[in-house]
């Protein structure tokens, strides 16, 4: 498939599928075509011109004229977007030779047109005037670039000849000083996709005070633009629209079985609002930017705001029956804006024949991505179900003793619906759900008005199928016997241990309160461990104070456990939004959440009252989210939502973790096999994967590479999340239409290709220069969701589809997650293999710039269908203690396990946790030697916090993990003692390998070979470990 590209007629390789529809001019005034030459020294466009002869002019010096100078004057057309032309560089080189031209003076340079004066210093001949030229400053994987200032360079003799120049002041009027003309060729751009041809070549002042003139009583207008030239400007309109006018009609070609996208561009000349567009036609249809299915499946739909000057694009959607080949299909788009005239679109689209139907549409696909056909999936509702994923269980109900069981866990209600207690039969070590029952807490959970006396009605349950059970409760609330307060509770819980809460707090009438509280008592015994809040992974604190201040800190949830059971809490209102994370948290932070937050104004300051704290009794741990003094009103309900997740999520399988080695880079899958790895991860930025989060872009090469893998049994998965978008993406300046519903709005800038095309209003994000990707940072939660889990559905299809995802970092939320597990599941249990394989990588985000938040508590709601975590850049391996190895970085807690990143890791502690770094940038190979020897996949895994460990050692700061195999046993030491440690083995009385010599295999870059004899001290560096075969 070829890469994408915008086209029109400047384009010199248009798509080869005939159209009807032809595009107007790319220039009103020249041709236009793409070059090839340099973008990073002369700028993405340029003028081609041609100098005819050769013309002397006298040349001035000390006010003589004292020889000849080649000077040439050229008008350019140039119509520029950028507002102020006259301080930018302007460039001109010699075609025969490549040399730049020193002698060059902008007389002047307006946005309509630049006046420039040069000297032909190769003769007659083409020249190029480059006008945009910049430099990429900033971060290389962050660029801010600007363009270059416009700096005199003339030699002054020569600038005085021609007779101006910003070195001799006035201008000297000689007649056989003046330059001859030079004549415009032909506008080109860089590449297809740089082109301002023909949507952003601007309007002259004449031009638009004539359209002006003639449309001075019309409202707003409709301009129908073929789709392969999506609008890019906004406040500003496109020559040829001014030129040709508006218009009512619209003639395409289509092909059968497409979604054919019709693009309607609207000028308002007055302020627009409530836009809303109706379409009629025979298969259906609708305009995506007013209407659709949302990310959770339900119908939506809006209308627009259009202030006066600006340009919306809409996007029109009509499905082309296969039955309507060789047809001709007609609809209507009808405009509407509150009060005003009503405008009609009138669609016809020539239908071509079978025969002539490019074969991937034919066949159900979506075709040339240049089309846009792809837009029609952000109403995908694939996976909108309430099915399960392997490994949960159908949650079972008990209605009488209002108990809820999941995978490993039961979840008991009072009559309230609020949890009454949470209970886990995980082992404590994690590897199975058939250990004995574990209570979390030591109170039912509870809801907390000062002088508010609750009662409660039915609590009623509903079955939404084997994953989800949803339950409402109404409470009254009395004071004095007189009802203050009424409170609609919703709660759900899926299969995966989520449970979601709503609770609207509606007043009777005003009421000064203390405080609206959630108070829960966990039993101290389990809840040793803590993430979040500001609380770094690792040992509970015994004391917690926390505010609210979402504008530096992503803190909204606790986690609270140990290994085999635990919970976090979130606390929301009805206007959460998903922030943004990993380096843009600040251009969207939290939503504060008005109830729990309590925002109070005091004079000239504002100051919350909410915040959580946390204190430790002799065996209770109470936990207290408050929201302090406040005055109720009537018809001002509050959502005191929160969110439980239950955790450990699934059983860890070390087995198979280890059995899953992967290797991060898409190279010979042969040469890969032969190293011992298992899965390859395909990078963006590479040969099958060019581009970020759009790999069906490079379909053929990757769907070729993943056959590839499959022929030699590696898995094959594609980095692919949502976090941002490459501009290779036809769709992405359409989905700048939508009124930052899919894109993050911002500060703008960045990459010289968003300044150009994109104008302002987003977040520009990573930059990929060896492939020249460029991305755009999306909202998260929005329907691009259902654009990406669709994608994913034409990855994964098929024996050469993908086998999973590598996620870096995640922008969308639980409910996505389930999807995108579905669908990747059901595609492999279509293909009748193992999957799908899923990992999370995250860079520390506990840092300032991201808000202070634990990568891990970060992403727990979405653990539950990961299968692995790569936890990641900035993490320190070597000063941290092993609680916070266990919380923070392993996943254990949670049902997951890990890889480590920065700096490789540290090898020896890795092991205690099963985690290596990932290879190629650690040669694993030495260690999966050592695996597939001592059998180390089929054993079982016994870790250090597990109290029924086989061997521990003498020292409490070195800790071991023990794999019981078939064979004997594995023992894995790690120290994080300050100082070496002279150690010996401590054996359960149920270690059968207690008298066994212990022996240290040889490791390439590992350890040394050694032995010990029972009893014997093992020697233990700082920092550093052993591996240890007993019995074998």
């Amino acid at each position: 498939m070829p890469l994408p590209s915008p086209v029109s007629s400047a384009v010199i390789s248009p798509p080869t599928t005939s159209r009807k529809s032809t595009p107007p001019n790319g220039h009103p005034e020249v041709e236009c075509g793409i070059g090839t030459w340099d973008k990073l020294l002369y700028g993405n466009h340029r003028f081609v011109v041609e100098v005819a002869e050769v013309v002397d002019a006298a040349e001035w010096q000390d006010g003589n004229a004292t020889g000849s100078a080649t000077a040439y004057r050229v008008v350019i057309p140039w119509r520029r977007q950028d507002q102020d032309p006259a301080s930018v560089e302007v460039m001109v080189v010699s075609e025969k030779t490549g040399t730049r031209v020193r002698n060059v003076i902008v007389e002047e340079a307006t946005r309509e047109t630049g006046s420039i004066v040069f000297e032909a210093i190769d003769g007659h001949g083409t020249y190029f005037v480059y006008y945009l030229p910049y430099a990429m400053l900033g971060k290389a994987h962050y660029p801010q670039a600007q363009y270059l200032p416009h700096r005199p360079a003339a030699e002054p003799a020569w600038a005085a000849a021609v007779g101006r120049s910003v070195w001799v002041p006035g201008k000297r009027e000689l007649p056989e000083a003046e330059p001859s003309s030079a004549t415009v060729l032909r506008y080109e751009a860089a590449s297809e996709r740089d082109s301002f041809a023909p949507m952003n070549f601007t309007a002259r002042t004449d031009e638009l005070e004539k359209f002006h003139r003639r449309y001075a009583d019309e409202a707003y207008l409709m301009f129908p633009e073929d789709r392969l030239n999506p609008l890019s400007m906004q406040r500003e309109l496109p020559a040829h629209w001014v030129i040709n006018g508006p218009a009512r009609t619209f003639r395409g070609t289509a092909q059968a079985g497409e979604n054919y996208v019709v693009q309607l561009g609207l000028y308002a000349q007055k302020d627009l609002e409530g836009v809303a567009v109706e379409v009629s036609s025979p298969a259906g249809g609708h305009c995506i930017n007013t209407s659709g299915v949302d990310r959770l499946g339900r119908p939506w739909q809006r209308t627009l705001t259009v202030p006066a000057g600006q340009v919306q694009a809409l996007y029109v959607i009509l499905p082309v029956p296969p039955s309507a080949a060789g047809t001709i299909l007609e609809a209507l788009a009808r405009i509407t804006a509150a009060g005003q005239a009503v405008r009609d679109v009138t669609v016809t689209l020539d239908v071509v024949g079978q025969t002539d139907t490019e074969p991937a549409v034919a066949a159900g696909g979506f075709g040339d991505p240049r089309f846009l056909r792809r837009l029609a999936w952000l109403d995908s509702d694939v996976a909108q179900d309430a099915e399960l994923v392997s490994p949960f269980t159908p949650i079972i109900l008990d209605e009488s003793s209002r108990t809820l069981g999941i995978l490993g866990r039961s979840l008991w209600l009072t009559e309230s619906g609020l949890p009454a207690q949470v209970t886990s039969t995980f082992t404590a070590a994690v590897t199975g759900t058939d250990g004995p029952v574990v209570e979390l807490f030591d109170a039912p959970l509870r809801l907390d008005i000062e002088g508010i006396d609750w009662t409660h009605g039915e609590l009623v349950f509903t079955k939404e199928g084997l994953a989800r059970i949803s339950w409402r409760c109404t409470w009254t609330g009395r004071k004095d016997g007189n009802v203050a307060v009424a409170l609609e509770l919703n709660g759900v819980l899926d299969a995966d241990g989520a449970v979601s809460y709503s609770l609207r707090l509606a007043p009777q009438g005003t009421l000064d309160v203390n405080d609206v509280g959630l108070h829960l008592e966990f039993r101290k015994a389990t809840v040793p461990l803590a993430m979040g809040l500001g609380v770094p992974g690792g040992r509970r604190p015994v004391t917690l104070d926390w505010t609210w201040e979402v504008a530096a800190k992503n803190q909204d949830a606790l986690w609270l456990g140990s290994v085999n059971i635990g919970m976090q809490l979130a606390l929301r209102d009805g206007s959460y939004e998903r922030p943004l994370n990993t380096n843009f948290y600040r251009e969207k932070p939290l939503v504060e959440p008005k109830s729990w937050a309590n925002r109070h104004q005091v004079g000239a300051e504002s100051a919350v009252r909410g915040g959580v704290t946390l204190r430790t009794k002799e065996e209770t741990v109470t936990l207290r989210a408050f929201s302090g003094p406040r005055t109720l009103r009537a018809n001002e309900p509050l959502d005191f939502d929160f969110r439980l997740l239950l955790t450990p999520f699934k059983p860890i399988e070390p087995g198979k973790h280890l059995g899953k080695r992967y290797f991060h880079a898409p190279d010979n899958p042969a040469d890969i096999k032969a190293a011992g790895a298992t899965v390859v991860n395909i990078h963006h930025a590479t040969a099958p994967a060019p581009f970020i989060n759009d790999p069906l872009l490079a379909q053929d090469p990757l769907r070729r590479y993943a056959a590839e893998c499959h022929r030699h049994g590696l898995k094959a998965k594609v980095y692919n999340t949502v976090r941002e978008l490459t501009f290779h993406s036809p769709e992405l300046l359409p989905l700048l239409q939508l009124d930052h519903e899919i894109f993050s709005d911002g500060p703008g800038k960045g990459h010289i290709w968003l300044q150009e095309h994109a104008g302002s209003g987003y977040v520009s994000a990573w930059f990929a220069p060896n492939v020249e990707d460029i991305a755009v940072v999306t909202t998260g939660e929005s329907r691009w969701e259902n654009f990406y889990v669709r994608s994913l559905q034409e990855l994964a299809d098929g024996q050469d589809g993908i086998d999973g995802i590598y996620l870096d970092d995640i922008a969308y939320d639980r409910h996505a997650m389930l999807r995108v597990r579905k669908v990747l599941e059901r595609a492999c249990l279509a293909r009748g293999v193992e999957g799908p394989e899923i990992d999370l990588h995250s860079a520390n985000q506990f840092t300032a710039h991201d808000g202070y938040a634990s990568s891990a508590n970060l992403y727990m709601e979405q653990l539950p269908y990961v299968d692995r975590l790569w936890l990641g850049e900035y993490f320190d391996y070597h000063t941290t203690g092993p609680d916070y190895w266990l919380v923070e970085i392993s996943g254990i807690p949670f049902g997951l396990m890990g890889e480590m990143l920065e700096g490789g890791g540290n090898p020896w502690r890795g092991m205690v946790f099963g985690m290596t770094g990932r290879a190629p940038a650690v040669d694993n190979r030495p260690l999966w030697q050592f695996w597939a020897e001592t059998g180390l996949e089929h054993g079982r895994m016994h870790g250090f916090w597990d109290p029924h460990w086989p061997v521990r050692t003498s020292h409490p700061e070195v800790l071991a993990t023990t794999w019981v195999t078939e064979r004997g046993m594995v023992v894995a030491l790690a120290s994080w003692a300050g100082e070496t440690e002279h150690v010996t083995l401590i054996f359960n009385d149920d270690a059968a390998a207690k008298d066994a010599v212990a022996k240290a295999p040889a490791i390439r870059g590992f350890q040394s070979a050694a032995s010990y004899a029972p009893g014997e001290a093992i020697t233990i560096e700082p920092q550093r470990g052993l591996l240890l075969t007993i019995g074998y």
